[in-house]
């Protein structure tokens, strides 16, 4: 991202020609172009039953993942990539899809899977408020940027929960997640979200600290090693870094399952759940940006 961000763009090409062919009749980005080594295709959770076919899908995700790894590769490149120009009118329609769909997600996945459907949840929101401010960043039409920040305002305002930091869902007030996905607004310097609402996380993260990290959220002690990190970038505060950093330590030298580096494991006992030797472990290195 920061030094060759045209690798960045490479990785989306197959994506946007899967998108812009008549095999994908959806009006958001797919999850996949197949499951290697052949790209004929999304596998995950295809449901071939038209009443559950949204059911198996990461509308939101993936649609804000796309419009934030442009606007950052943007950022990072310092021009608009033609991947973005090329593809405009549909790159518009994912981000009005986020503006309908996004603010109040529904019933429906986002990238922590495993943790199954989420109504309401506030850090997928996040997800889809930044993804709106991209679209706005890269086409230059200020009203998108005016409806990420009204939807940033209103986030704060709603998210918040009785402990004083925000809510797993917007209909759960006593609930908490670690809000990866903030760490968007601060790397591309937009700060639509306040240093308060950033400051009141990691205060809160620093209570539900383990040995072994921060949970990824209340329903559960076991973490993501790759959004633990994320979520040191969300405001800078070296203590928490540093405890974080340890914790992540303590799992690789004390952690009884010997497997390739996982990112899915227990934040009490460091045992591993399912995941190794997996490429989002990259997302350990988001502080060197």
């Amino acid at each position: 991202m920061k030094y060759n961000p045209d690798l960045v763009l490479g990785m989306l090409r197959p994506i946007l020609h899967y998108a812009k062919s008549d095999a994908w009749p959806y009006e958001f980005v797919p999850h996949d172009v197949g499951q290697y080594p052949l790209a004929n295709g999304q596998v995950y959770n295809m449901q071939h039953d038209k009443q559950k076919e949204y059911e198996g899908q990461m509308p939101i995700e993936e649609s804000g993942n796309m419009l934030l790894c442009l606007v950052a590769a943007a950022h990072y490149s310092g021009k608009t990539p033609d991947l973005f120009t090329e593809n405009k009118e549909m790159m518009k329609g994912w981000a009005d899809y986020l503006v309908e769909n996004g603010y109040d997600p529904a019933s429906q996945l986002c990238t922590d899977d495993f943790a199954g459907h989420l109504n309401h949840n506030c850090n997928l929101s996040l997800k889809a408020i930044l993804g709106i401010a991209a679209y706005g960043k890269l086409s230059g039409e200020e009203h998108y940027l005016q409806i990420a920040k009204q939807y940033a305002s209103k986030w704060e305002q709603d998210a918040k929960a009785s402990h004083g930091a925000t809510r797993l869902g917007f209909d759960s007030p006593d609930g908490w997640s670690l809000k990866y996905n903030m760490v968007w607004d601060r790397l591309m310097g937009w700060n639509f979200f306040s240093d308060e609402v950033k400051n009141a996380e990691i205060d809160l993260y620093l209570s539900k600290l383990n040995r072994y990290g921060v949970p990824l959220d209340c329903r559960a002690d076991y973490t993501k090693v790759d959004w633990l990190l994320w979520s040191t970038c969300i405001c800078d505060n070296k203590e928490y870094f540093e405890k974080v950093s340890q914790s992540v330590v303590n799992m690789i030298n004390e952690t009884t399952d010997r497997v390739p580096l996982t990112d899915w494991y227990h934040t009490t006992d460091a045992k591993h759940i399912y995941f190794q030797n997996r490429t989002v472990v990259g997302g350990l290195f988001i502080n060197l940006l």
